[in-house]
């Protein structure tokens, strides 16, 4: 067992919490089975989250989560919630979402919103994009008395920087340019991630005709867990 498995082990034994950096990295190692059969036929759950900022281990909290449920390629449900995160949200980061004190007034609080999208979500492959952060945030909460998300995990930045490595531009905003997917309601936790799900859409029919048979085998060749696992250090 590692150093870091260790002394989260020990930490959680003797009655205490870990520390977020060594909650994150024990948390960020461990993925979830993943269906078999052809990507467009599994069941996706694309979501995105707004923070209180970028840093969730420093104490960024979420502020709102959007979801679309996916069946054969296309969009058949969606999820939206605010989220009241239990601290006032900081200035700079209401420049980039809109969100105000005012606005999460009287909404769920994480452990509550997460519950309900554990719901939404059910045993459905969720997709983000950049989804180093979000499993990062989302652990960050299940560290504060959030349910666990148990399901398996895949992003859409990792399969792209796989399949065009010489791209330099694999931001949200970038890849649904090239795709020309119109982006309505940029850093509205919906509208992110109903064009992360057109986006994931384009990303699996690239992989498929390159002859990727399933999602382990788009795990193994984009070598997603690692690459989530170190990214979300940085976080």
């Amino acid at each position: 067992m590692s150093g870091i498995f260790r002394r989260t082990a020990a930490a959680i034994a003797n009655g205490l919490k870990p520390s977020a950096r060594d909650f994150v990295r024990a948390r960020a190692h461990f993925h979830a089975a993943l269906p078999d059969g052809p990507l467009p036929f599994q069941g996706y759950v694309v979501f995105d989250l707004e923070s209180t900022g970028l840093k969730p281990t420093n104490g960024d909290g979420l502020l709102s989560i959007g979801a679309v449920r996916m069946r054969n390629t296309e969009p058949v449900a969606t999820f939206t919630t605010l989220v009241d995160p239990g601290r006032p949200i900081p200035p700079g980061s209401i420049v980039y979402h809109g969100i105000t004190d005012d606005r999460v007034r009287g909404a769920p609080g994480p452990a509550a919103a997460i519950a309900a999208f554990l719901d939404f979500a059910g045993d459905d492959v969720l997709v983000a994009h950049n989804a180093a952060f979000d499993r990062t945030l989302l652990f960050m909460e299940e560290q504060r008395g959030a349910p666990a998300m148990p399901n398996p995990f895949l992003c859409s930045m990792v399969v792209s920087r796989w399949l065009d490595p010489t791209e330099p531009d694999h931001s949200l905003d970038g890849l649904c340019g090239r795709a020309g997917i119109v982006i309505e309601g940029r850093h509205e936790a919906l509208g992110d991630a109903e064009a992360t799900a057109a986006l994931w859409v384009h990303l699996i029919a690239r992989a498929a005709a390159r002859g990727v048979e399933d999602l382990p085998d788009l795990m193994r060749r984009t070598r997603m867990l690692p690459q989530i696992a170190a990214t979300a250090e940085s976080f």
